[in-house]
């Protein structure tokens, strides 16, 4: 049974709708690690890795290493309390099962869009969901996501961090509408791809451009991933 990581901030089909320091170090290692082996896999290659696809394994790489720090960070809160319960036994089995899979490094961890989302950027959307605000065809609908970040703000004279959220709209094209309603949120666990802007016009006929997102196919970035991994 395949496992399926998601990290949160595989081919696409079409379908109805720790610690921060420990964190820090394990990220920082990712850039030495992956020029590494991606300097060793273009000479075993046919064709150089596309720059965008380098990027997004790239990106996927950090987030499997956070994703173990995570889980170490995790594993070791648990096993601190002691405790012997039948509940926390099957947590720290859990963890090691995840932790097990994640070293392993069978398959990509893809990470969140970023935000700002950009042309080209590849990822999950954000809280793995969108909200349906208009359904335009069969196969495409207007939807917008919610991007959490962190802001300093000052308050009191005293410095914090806020979640804040911002919303942004994406014309969805590839995934089938027939069983979406309009205003309903609609989980999407798909890998998708920042092909492009358009430009639609609203119910109220007003023309706005949009990013739009298109399925990204999982299966076109294996030999890379593969050459990669088997490199290390």
């Amino acid at each position: 049974m395949m496992m399926v990581h998601i990290a949160l901030n595989a081919g696409s089909t079409r379908h109805p709708a720790a610690g921060p320091g420990k964190l820090l170090l394990a990220f920082a290692a990712v850039v030495g690690l992956w020029s590494g082996a991606a300097g060793r896999v273009t000479g075993q290659t046919a064709a150089v890795i596309p720059p965008r696809i380098e990027e997004f394994l790239r990106n996927c790489e950090t987030s499997r290493r956070g994703a173990i720090a995570q889980r170490e960070y995790e594993l070791r809160g648990v096993r601190a309390k002691g405790a012997s319960s039948t509940t926390t036994v099957r947590r720290i089995n859990v963890i090691e099962a995840n932790l097990a899979s994640l070293r392993a490094n069978k398959e990509p961890v893809v990470p969140a869009l970023h935000f700002p989302p950009e042309v080209g950027d590849i990822g999950r959307l954000p809280q793995l969901a969108c909200h349906v605000d208009q359904i335009i065809s069969q196969d495409e609908m207007l939807a917008h996501c919610n991007f959490s970040l962190k802001v300093r703000t000052v308050r009191n004279f005293q410095p914090r961090l806020e979640t804040v959220v911002r919303p942004v709209s994406f014309l969805i094209d590839g995934v089938s509408t027939a069983q979406v309603s309009e205003g309903a949120d609609v989980p999407l666990l798909d890998v998708f791809e920042i092909a492009g802007r358009r430009t639609y016009r609203s119910v109220g006929g007003e023309s706005i451009e949009v990013l739009v997102l298109a399925p990204f196919d999982m299966k076109a970035i294996e030999p890379y991933f593969r050459a990669i991994t088997s490199a290390r």
